[in-house]
């Protein structure tokens, strides 16, 4: 809660219609990913990203079967990641005040 000019306490809106938007367009780009992850599979079509590479590598060299907790193939799974975190850096951004202004002492 914020202190306003005449005294009134103002509640925090966390889902604006900002916020609500970004979500919206996140999830809908999020389902356009893993839609196409699952179509690839489907038809065992191959994405041939450096993650592969990576893991198994690191499967050889700990001698331990990677087991990741959302297989996406390819380079889907850092596209996920980074079009969530764009979208989670954009609704921190837009209630930057709200999270780490101080509340004025009179």
């Amino acid at each position: 809660m914020r202190a306003i000019e005449n005294g009134a306490a103002e509640t925090t809106a966390w889902f604006d219609p900002f916020t609500r938007w970004m979500l919206i367009i996140m999830f809908a780009i999020l389902m356009a990913i893993f839609a196409a992850a699952k179509y690839m599979n489907m038809h065992s079509m191959q994405g041939g990203g450096t993650d592969d590479t990576v893991n198994a590598m690191a499967s050889q060299a700990a001698k331990v079967k990677a087991h990741p907790f959302v297989n996406l193939p390819g380079d889907a799974q850092v596209g996920a990641f980074s079009v969530a975190n764009f979208f989670a850096g954009m609704i921190v951004g837009h209630n930057w005040k709200r999270l780490f202004e101080r509340e004025k002492v009179d």
